[in-house]
C-alpha cells in the first residue's frame, strides 16, 4: 500500500495505524503538521517517517522563502530538523534523511535558489529509497530457483513509498515472475492468522500464500520444508549480529537445525559498523515490569540473532555472506548504490 503521497508542495501520509479497516490520510501543510502526525502513532513505518521527514523539511523551507538569503531562513530549517527529530526519537532514519537535506548532492549545490534545491533533494531521498528497495527485490529472486519454496518472516512491505519493499517485496517479484511453488508467510501473532496485514496485502496482489503463526514454524519446517526463510532485518552490526522482529530467532534457530538457508533483508543503510557486535542492541532492552495483579511479564521489542545462524545477507548492494566482519565492511564502505535507470523492468 502506498503511504506517502508529495503533491503540489502538500504531504499526505497514510494513517496506518487503521489501514486495512480505514483507508484515512494526513493531509499535512507545515513542518508542525508532519511532526505532530510523526508522534501520534499513525506512522508505523520509519522509512517512511522518515521520507516524510524530508519533505516536512522542505515545508519549512517554503513558510520561509521570501527570507532564503538571510539567517531567519536558517534558523527556521535548524528548528524543523530538532522538531523532526523530536517527533521520532532515536530514529536512524530520520536522523539519516535530515543529514542527507543538510548535505544534498553536489551537483544541486550550484543553484542560487535554495529552496529549489531542497525540493531536488527531498525528492532524490524518496526516489533512492525506491531505488533500494526495488535492488533488494531484485537481489532476492536472483538466488530463486524455479519451483521455490520461500517461508517468509516480514516486518516491512505492507507501506511503501512507490514500490514493494523487503521480504515480502521479494516474494511478490517472486510470483510475478512464476518462479515460486509456495510462499508461507509466517505471522507474529497467531490470533491474526489468516486475517493478517501482510497476507491481505499480498491477496490484493493476488499471490496465493499459506499463513501460519510464530510457534507453528518449527513444525512446519520439519514436516514440509522450505527452500529458504526470508526474514526482515531492522539493524545489524559489524559481526553480523541481527537486530530482528520479535520471533525471527526460534525461526533462525529452526531453519539452522533443519539446514534451511535463512537470509535476512535489509538495506546496506541498516548495517551500523560502529558496532561491534549484537550486545549493542541488548542495551536499551525492555526490562520486566510487574503487573497490576503483582505478576511479572516481559515482552521484548525485537531480537537479536547471532550471525552463525545467518546463511546471507539480501541488501540493495548485494548478497553478502560470513566472514560478516569482512563482507559487511566492503559492502558499506566499497559496494556502490546501483541505480535503475528503466522501472518499467522491475
Amino acid at each position: 500500500m502506498i503511504a506517502l503521497q508529495w503533491q503540489d508542495k502538500v504531504l499526505s501520509l497514510l494513517d496506518q495505524s487503521k489501514y486495512p479497516q480505514e483507508e484515512s490520510w494526513i493531509t499535512c501543510s507545515t513542518v508542525e503538521e508532519t511532526a505532530a502526525a510523526l508522534s501520534s502513532g499513525a506512522i508505523v513505518d520509519e522509512k517512511i517517517a522518515a521520507i516524510a521527514g524530508a519533505y516536512a523539511y522542505c515545508l519549512a523551507a517554503l513558510a520561509k522563502q521570501d527570507a532564503q538569503q538571510t539567517p531567519t531562513f536558517d534558523e527556521a530549517l535548524a528548528q524543523a530538523k530538532a522538531l523532526l527529530l523530536g517527533s521520532r526519537p532515536g530514529s536512524r532514519d530520520m536522523a539519516a534523511a535530515l543529514d542527507f537535506m543538510e548535505h544534498p548532492p553536489e551537483a544541486y549545490t550550484k543553484n542560487v535558489d535554495r529552496l529549489t534545491t531542497l525540493l531536488a533533494t527531498a525528492v532524490t531521498y524518496e526516489r533512492q529509497q525506491v531505488v533500494a528497495d526495488r535492488n533488494i527485490c531484485r537481489n532476492g529472486t536472483d538466488i530463486m530457483g524455479e519451483g521455490s519454496r520461500v517461508l517468509v518472516r516480514a516486518d516491512r512491505g505492507t507501506f511503501h513509498s512507490a514500490s514493494p519493499c523487503g521480504a515480502l517485496g521479494i516474494v511478490r517479484r517472486g510470483h510475478k515472475r512464476e518462479i515460486l511453488e509456495q510462499i508461507t508467510l509466517c505471522q507474529g501473532t497467531p490470533a491474526q492468522a489468516g486475517e493478517g496485514l501482510l497476507a491481505q496485502e499480498l491477496l490484493k496482489d493476488k499471490v496465493p500464500c499459506t499463513v501460519l503463526p510464530d510457534n507453528a514454524a518449527a513444525t512446519f519446517l520439519s514436516q514440509q520444508g522450505a527452500h529458504m526463510v526470508l526474514c526482515d532485518g531492522i539493524l545489524a552490526a559489524k559481526n553480523g549480529d541481527l537486530k530482528a522482529p520479535v520471533g525471527a530467532y526460534e525461526l533462525a534457530i529452526v531453519s539452522y537445525f533443519h539446514s534451511i538457508p535463512f537470509y535476512a533483508v535489509l538495506n546496506a543503510d541498516d548495517v551500523d559498523l560502529s558496532l561491534d557486535s549484537g550486545a549493542a542492541f541488548l542495551a536499551d532492552a525492555k526490562p520486566i515490569e510487574p503487573s497490576p495483579a503483582g505478576i511479572q511479564h516481559w515482552s521484548p521489542d525485537y531480537d537479536v540473532i547471532p550471525a552463525f545462524l545467518i546463511t546471507g545477507m539480501i541488501t540493495d548492494r548485494g548478497i553478502v555472506s560470513a566472514p560478516y566482519e569482512e563482507t559487511l565492511d566492503e559492502l558499506v564502505k566499497h559496494a556502490p548504490r546501483k541505480m535503475i535507470l528503466n522501472f518499467d523492468e522491475m
